[in-house]
């Protein structure tokens, strides 16, 4: 066995170095802690595989369609293929063209920040989200998610700016809610009439050029809500304006500029 193990590694170094000079440099492999008792058979079949095939790259990961009443319209991506919209039809503005490029614009956003769909939705769970979107600032998003008095949140921010093309992720943080937290985002939650009698019928919504958007969105209960506001919109209401503050302020990402 040892002979052979020789033999395959001379033979597969050989053709990593050719295959080194015609490629040129390239990302450093993962290594992975074997139990001593596998290490050799797998190191075997490993370089077997190495030898026999070229570099892997897994194809890339496709949301599938939530299950459930809602109706969801698909996002072309640059490689032709297309994704379900993290956003039901008819909830962001009325259905249409315009409506459509703002939820694929939306859900871009929200992959780039490492942000799942909310859907579909458990009838156990209570999730709140914001996300930020400034002319002249990076993209935020705060995820609550309420676990009786406790909960956790997660804050990321990417390096793009608006709701041009997503850039990469520049931080994230995760933390535990305190009980003073979850009391005082359901407070904010309650103080804004997020869960009113009817959700309010959506106008002809766009991200702002210049400026900022904030999309508000909620699942408790079996229910999912979404709310959208401009910066001139949020600023004539004081407890939307509450509730924005507290998220992103109990997030501890480091936001440059002022929450507007």
């Amino acid at each position: 066995m040892n002979t052979a193990l020789g033999a395959i590694r001379s033979e597969c170094a050989r053709s990593a170095a050719l295959r080194a000079r015609e490629l040129g440099p390239s990302l450093s492999g993962v290594t992975k802690r074997i139990a001593p008792r596998h290490a050799v058979l797998l190191g075997f079949l490993a370089l077997l595989a190495g030898c026999s095939h070229d570099t892997y790259q897994p194809d890339p990961a496709r949301v599938q369609a939530p299950a459930g009443p809602a109706t969801f319209d698909d996002c072309e991506l640059g490689d032709g293929s297309t994704v379900p919209s993290a956003f039901p039809r008819g909830s962001l503005a009325r259905p249409g063209p315009a409506e459509l490029t703002l939820a694929c614009g939306l859900s871009t956003q929200l992959a780039a920040l490492g942000e799942p769909s909310l859907f579909p939705v458990s009838p156990s769970a209570e999730v709140y989200r914001v996300l930020w979107l400034r002319s002249d600032g990076h993209p935020v998003s705060v995820r609550f998610e309420r676990q009786g008095t406790t909960g956790q949140v997660r804050g990321a921010q990417t390096a793009g700016k608006g709701v041009g093309t997503p850039g990469e992720l520049l931080e994230e943080t995760t933390s535990a809610a305190t009980p003073d937290l979850v009391s005082g985002v359901l407070t904010r939650i309650e103080a804004a009439r997020f869960w009113g009698a009817a959700p309010p019928t959506p106008g002809d919504t766009a991200v702002a050029e210049r400026g900022s958007t904030w999309v508000f969105e909620g699942v408790k209960g079996g229910q999912y809500r979404v709310r959208v506001f401009q910066r001139e919109t949020l600023a004539r209401d004081p407890s939307y304006t509450a509730l924005a503050r507290t998220l992103v302020g109990s997030s501890g990402l480091h936001i440059e500029g002022n929450v507007y």
